[in-house]
């Protein structure tokens, strides 16, 4: 016997048993019925890929053509590594830049509508970059770093710096053209590297977005006489232990190369290839170091750090086959509404949940396979389902309906109602209703304040909302 989850069933041949939601308080089983027109093609949530790239603007075609013999690899390696990102058919990059403006304890970011720049201070003004910033996946991480106690700031009307300029332009000339966030970091020692990453991929998940992560870095700058910094004899042992960790999938222990050897190195690769690393939840599936090389006395290193299965290959690798969401056979399945679904062991404890308040899909079976999926395979708090205890689980679907503005607190009633709050600048959270923690209207409003990270007397939106709830029986 097989047990359907949301469209990926374990085995092949057999008759499939789907979840078919109807307006009461569980799910009724049935036979699928022969397929209508699939739903649209299912869009993945999260980091897809994240890669490292030098920013030397010498590897750029018209800067350092006198050069090029010396850079082929590196040019090469570059243009393999914008080959891999765009081959993850990301919907937006977000791009980490040591030479992007500092301030301390405080990370920052391009808040130009037109993130652009050129070469010409490098007499190449023909080669230049244009790309549209993404404000709501931009606002999406800003509050993901709130809610992790991060400070902010805009950089507004300066060109880009060669650190984003570099990889960006290996990308457009790969074919990228879509939307873009470029973060800055704070000052060198100030820490909080891996909660940005975690806010990044917390944000595409949020969205949803698939998302390119690249860290922007050279190594060491001190390997030869005429290098920028100077010659140190211990500078390329930095770039052999990080090319040896980043080849290896060390990414936790490049934090803790001394710092005295970083500092002797000159290097800005350590910062940005942590967060892109922590962005993607420190996994290796398909990494590869594509070239190292120190022509003039720097250190370019390209790599892949993570580079995602495609969905349906994630799926069979955790013993599942994937199968579209058959058509809706009623009005009320056929609506498009935001769906969260949860996944429990047998004795309530949490195994996945993730969902949307806005739809996605178009239509509610569709969403639900949607959120299902992730639930199961995408939810970083935990592994990804696997079929051996996919006969141990039971799950719960909760269909949101319209909002209503909220005035006062009385309004509030976290078993009958869900919560969302929202700040001017961005920041919010969704609350979904019946969590058994959650006992009053004052201990639901404290937590979601908590889980966007909005301090109590800053001055919030709040709507709440219904569902429609649906649960297996225990």
């Amino acid at each position: 016997m097989t047990k359907s989850l949301f469209g990926y069933k374990i085995g092949v041949g057999h008759a499939v048993k789907v979840m078919k939601l109807q307006p009461d308080i569980r799910f009724r089983q049935s036979v699928a019925k022969p397929a209508a027109p699939p739903a649209a093609p299912f869009r993945d949530a999260g980091v897809v890929c994240a890669v490292l790239m030098p920013h030397a603007p010498v590897l750029v075609p018209g800067v350092g053509d006198a050069s090029s013999a010396a850079i082929a690899g590196s040019r090469r390696a570059m243009r393999n590594a914008a080959k891999c990102v765009l081959s993850h058919h990301p919907e937006s990059v977000v791009l980490i830049s040591p030479h992007s403006p500092r301030k301390p304890q405080a990370f920052g970011f391009w808040a130009n509508d037109l993130l652009q720049g050129s070469f010409a201070q490098f007499n190449a003004p023909q080669a230049e970059v244009s790309l549209p910033l993404d404000q709501p996946l931009a606002q999406a991480v800003a509050a993901e770093m709130h809610a992790r106690q991060l400070q902010t700031w805009a950089i507004h009307q300066v060109p880009l710096d060669h650190g984003a300029l570099v990889p960006l332009w290996f990308l457009a000339e790969a074919g990228w053209a879509g939307p873009t966030v470029i973060l800055g970091l704070k000052h060198p020692g100030d820490g909080e590297l891996r909660a940005l990453g975690e806010a990044i991929a917390a944000a595409a998940q949020a969205l949803p977005r698939r998302l390119a992560v690249i860290a922007s870095g050279d190594l060491s700058h001190r390997l030869t006489a005429d290098a920028p910094c100077g010659f140190h004899p211990q500078a390329c042992q930095f770039d052999d232990t990080f090319v040896g960790l980043v080849r290896g999938g060390g990414y936790r222990k490049i934090e803790t190369i001394a710092a005295e050897l970083r500092e002797l190195a000159a290097e800005d690769a350590v910062d940005s290839t942590v967060i892109a690393a922590a962005a993607a939840n420190w996994q290796t599936r398909g990494h590869q170091v594509l070239n190292y090389e120190g022509p003039f006395g720097v250190g370019y290193g390209v790599a892949v750090l993570f580079a995602d299965l495609s969905p349906s290959s994630e799926a069979e690798s955790a013993g599942l086959k994937a199968e579209p969401a058959p058509a809706p056979t009623d009005e009320y399945l056929g609506a498009a509404r935001g769906v969260f679904v949860t996944l429990r062991h047998q004795n309530g404890k949490l195994r996945g949940c993730i969902g949307s308040s806005e739809p996605v899909c178009p239509n509610i079976v569709a969403e639900t396979w949607r959120s299902a999926r992730l639930a199961a395979l995408a939810d970083n708090r935990f592994p990804p389902v696997t079929a051996e205890e996919l006969g141990g689980l039971r799950f719960e679907v909760q269909v949101l309906h319209s909002r209503a503005k909220v005035l006062t607190l009385n309004e509030l009633n976290p078993e009958h109602y869900g919560l969302i709050i929202s700040t001017g600048d961005g920041r919010g959270s969704l609350l979904l209703p019946g969590i058994k923690e959650i006992r009053t209207p004052e201990q639901q409003l404290s937590c979601a304040r908590k889980k966007a990270g909005i301090k109590p007397n800053e001055p919030i939106y709040m709507e709440l909302f219904q569902t429609d709830h649906f649960a297996e029986p225990a």
